[in-house]
């Protein structure tokens, strides 16, 4: 049936491109390059991972058997953001449906589109009725209802941190299994020693992918002072190769709701007033109508501030990316480790030993070597700190999604 699901959205992947393209205002070869083709992966690496699974079983010098059993854990309710909404909610939905699972999805109001196909194309599938469910609201109301629920027994939520803390608090009242994927501020650092041009393009990319619009976004980047300068000219280069415009055919889109701009552009307001250095961007774009009325913002690059100030370590979720530079490995790291997130983040270095020690003393989830977000989805998803709780993907996944029961024959 998950492979059925996967084929049905790839038949229609222009078609869903398009309106998550509308939905969102991410540019459509985005929305079907990344969004819709991840979509389909997600649903056929679970379904075939899913026969591949097994769980081991332990002979006790030949008096006992143990083993670990897997069964489903009953209704989960899967809530989704406004920023990937149809790549995040089938990298729920698969392994939830897999493990045996009946789902009750709640996408964002902002975006709620792309999960009203998903809805469609189940029904189209074949999927008996009530197996997968969406239900349409607002986070606090129709969001609370579900982890409240008595019937309810998982919760997977992503989204914001402090959204992050009621859901986890709310699930805790009847001991759901829940995970929590949520924010994060993450660092591109980028040594004297890296492939200089490549760093400069994996920067850029880590920087203003979906408008900025990605937890995993590198949306602090730190350059040892030896290449600083050089580096932050570079990167102003390749940033103004992302121009804002129609989604249909520009590489850079709007932000997905006038709130959120404005909340961005408070940030903006913020650095120039502590003496920050606007190095590009930080206005509305002129466009012709009627991408006048969007929610564009220029890609914006600002120097000149502190580590410790506050749009180097709040999470700003947008096009806007402070600069900074460092001396030692050390003040990298502490610089880093300094954000109360803990969720992904790149370096960018020719030196594998330093690569490595670097790592293993990241506070994080998940670190990229000289590359960003080249993701396999057999290996674990999440962050730390306040970036959240679990995680998943690959066996993970299925961890989450099954209650896993120990057994112990005696023979």
């Amino acid at each position: 049936m998950l492979f059925k699901i996967a084929d049905a959205i790839e038949k229609r992947k222009d078609e869903i491109a398009q309106v998550e393209s509308s939905d969102c205002g991410k540019p459509f070869s985005l929305a079907k390059a990344v969004d819709v083709s991840r979509a389909v992966a997600n649903f056929r690496f679970f379904a075939g991972r899913i026969l591949h699974t097994h769980t081991d079983c332990h002979e006790m010098d030949g008096e006992a058997l143990n083993y670990s059993q897997r069964s489903a854990v009953g209704v989960c309710a899967l809530i989704t953001p406004w920023n990937l909404p149809l790549y995040l909610l089938s990298w729920k939905v698969a392994p939830a449906l897999a493990c045996g699972n009946t789902v009750v999805c709640k996408p964002s109001e902002i975006t709620p589109m792309t999960a009203h196909y998903l809805a469609q194309i189940m029904h189209d599938c074949g999927v008996p009725p009530g197996v997968f469910n969406v239900v349409h609201g607002y986070g606090a109301v129709t969001g609370g209802a579900l982890v409240g629920h008595k019937d309810v027994r998982l919760v997977s939520f992503t989204g914001g941190t402090s959204t992050g803390v009621k859901v986890g608090q709310l699930a805790m009242t009847t001991f759901k299994k829940t995970s929590l994927e949520l924010g994060g501020k993450n660092s591109t650092i980028v040594f004297a020693d890296a492939d200089f041009d490549e760093s400069v393009k994996g920067a850029c990319r880590a920087a203003f992918a979906n408008q900025g619009q990605v937890c995993l976004c590198g949306s602090r980047i730190l350059v040892q002072d030896t290449i600083y300068d050089k580096f932050v000219d570079a990167l102003h280069a390749e940033a103004k190769k992302l121009v804002p415009g129609d989604p249909a055919t520009s590489n850079f889109g709007s932000l997905t709701s006038e709130v959120h701009r404005t909340k961005v552009e408070s940030y903006i307001e913020l650095a120039v007033k502590d003496g920050g250095t606007i190095l590009c961007g930080g206005k509305r774009p002129t466009l012709a109508p009627p991408h006048d009325k969007g929610y564009f913002l220029e890609p914006t690059i600002i120097t000149g501030l502190g580590h410790d100030h506050r749009c180097s370590k709040e999470e700003i979720f947008g096009p806007v990316v402070t600069v900074h530079k460092f001396s030692t490995d050390q003040e990298a790291l502490d610089s880093a480790n300094s954000v109360q997130y803990g969720l992904a983040g790149s370096v960018w270095t020719s030196n594998l030993k330093r690569a490595h020690r670097f790592v293993r003393n990241w506070e994080t989830g998940m670190v990229w070597v000289n590359c960003w977000l080249l993701r396999d989805l057999r290996c674990p998803f999440g962050g730390v700190k306040d970036s959240g709780l679990g995680r998943e993907g690959g066996d993970f996944s299925f961890d989450f999604y099954s209650e896993l029961k120990n057994v112990c024959i005696k023979m």
